[in-house]
């Protein structure tokens, strides 16, 4: 008879719902969105989860006060995507000090009290992005970069992925690059210089640090009739898988957000079920380089 306090807590047991708190970087960027609407498919998939996610809208501020509504609420765990590096380190002393776990997810913080980090290991993507440029040329030719926005730690992983990859490739001089701040617009307006700068022949391709300035890139070559340069990106926009899927874009190396949400939940979930800690997940890259990948992508993305 004893035992029956424990069977009623063995069948409930199966059918915990753990309450777990999802805080995000704005959820008007794109990639963003993409997370955000991965994690509301897996929140119908697991009857064990229940998701309360909220936007920071790109403010710290926001998205400190946030984590700490979420621990008010009682949330059982949190998905952490920082909007800072820094400023959002100070939301892991407070989940800890609540006894909440944290699993970081797609960014980290400087403050590494968190259980577990899931993401990318944003280097290899520039190494991706110069050997898919790389192909696209035979392996000879010049090479043009547009970096992200120096001091990022995009724009330094990348740069130094793409500068290790070259190493590979004797015959590629890579000749200029310059920052477009991760935007379309600048992108296109460097672009234009490079055009007007070196004529036809010049040019063989050009990499991005990401696919907004990819495509700033390739509007500028489209309007100047330059479309042999060969353009690659980095981040699997929708629009940059189009532009692949209908040959204007040699590539773009796919950052598989999606993957990252799932093994995030999965990691919280198995956190809270008492299993210790991996402390890190990565998650590949995917290099898409032809219509029948882009469009694996693209259906996923636009659902």
């Amino acid at each position: 008879d004893t035992a029956d306090g424990n069977s009623s807590t063995d069948s409930s047991g199966d059918s915990k719902v753990y309450k777990i708190g999802v805080s995000t970087q704005g959820w008007k960027n794109e990639f963003i969105k993409n997370a955000v609407n991965a994690l509301e498919k897996l929140d119908e998939e697991m009857d064990n989860v229940e998701l309360v996610m909220v936007d920071s809208d790109d403010s710290v501020e926001q998205q400190l006060s946030d984590v700490d509504t979420l621990i008010a609420q009682g949330v059982d765990g949190l998905l952490f995507d920082c909007l800072s590096t820094e400023g959002s380190s100070s939301a892991v002393t407070a989940c800890k000090t609540a006894g909440i776990p944290v699993v970081e997810f797609i960014a980290y913080t400087e403050n590494e009290d968190y259980e577990t980090f899931v993401g990318t290991d944003v280097k290899s993507s520039g190494v991706m992005a110069m050997d898919v440029a790389a192909e696209a040329i035979g392996e000879e030719g010049n090479v043009f970069e547009i970096q992200g926005t120096i001091g990022h730690s995009g724009q330094i992983n990348r740069g130094a992925g793409i500068a290790e990859a070259l190493e590979n490739y004797p015959n590629i001089e890579l000749v200029e690059s310059q920052s477009g701040e991760f935007s379309k617009d600048t992108a296109m307006s460097i672009t234009e210089a490079w055009l007007t700068k070196y004529p036809e022949g010049e040019i063989d391709a050009i990499i991005a640090h990401n696919d907004q300035m990819a495509l700033g890139a390739l509007n500028a070559c489209i309007a100047a009739n330059r479309t042999e340069i060969k353009i690659v990106g980095i981040d699997g926009a929708l629009e940059a898988l189009q532009a692949v899927a209908y040959g204007s874009m040699a590539g773009t190396i796919v950052d598989y957000c999606e993957e990252e949400c799932r093994l995030a939940l999965e990691e919280m979930v198995s956190i809270l079920e008492g299993n210790e800690p991996q402390g890190e997940i990565l998650v590949d890259y995917v290099p898409v380089t032809d219509a029948e990948g882009a469009q694996e992508f693209i259906d996923m993305r636009s659902e």
